[in-house]
């Protein structure tokens, strides 16, 4: 069952955990899932840059996104017109920013642009979406195409964490 409720790489928010003197947590703090172990721990990466395991019952978290919701907000993301480029990237950063909040835009050549979450989840390393569009001759901007990206990971993965800046 738990294993239903939090699958690999989906986002979860801490909502409490037991005091651990090592590893400063706070509710709302932002992680990816690597895996639910066989003794029922939620062993999750978070942002911060630690990776911990949360016992069942004792630690709550929620899962804030699974990859059915991204692509369910990215296919509808695919249907809109924009009236400009900046639009587009506020209404995704609007969407997104709650849940990936690294998140960033980056201009490729060309009428593209690639969407970087800031985080490994839903099983990919550096997790981003490329999006090719069109325009017409008011500059407004019309989605071909919507690619989810990133290098995927196989089995119980550690995600590699940045190190804490100090």
């Amino acid at each position: 069952m738990l294993r239903n409720m939090y699958p690999p790489g989906c986002r979860v928010e801490l909502e409490d955990m037991e005091a651990d003197p090592y590893v400063k947590l706070s509710p709302g703090d932002l992680g990816t899932v690597q895996f639910v172990d066989d003794a029922g721990q939620i062993h999750v990466s978070w942002d911060c840059g630690h990776s911990l395991a949360m016992v069942f019952g004792v630690d709550h978290c929620k899962c804030v996104m699974r990859e059915e919701r991204l692509q369910e907000i990215l296919q509808r993301i695919q249907a809109m017109p924009f009236e400009s480029l900046e639009k587009m990237e506020r209404y995704v950063m609007e969407k997104l920013s709650g849940v990936f909040p690294k998140i960033s835009f980056q201009k490729k050549e060309g009428q593209e642009v690639f969407v970087d979450m800031g985080v490994a989840a839903f099983m990919k390393k550096g997790l981003g979406v490329a999006i090719q569009y069109e325009t017409d001759s008011q500059q407004h901007i019309f989605i071909k195409k919507m690619e989810m990206q990133g290098q995927d990971i196989k089995g119980k993965f550690v995600f590699q964490m940045q190190q804490k800046q100090r």
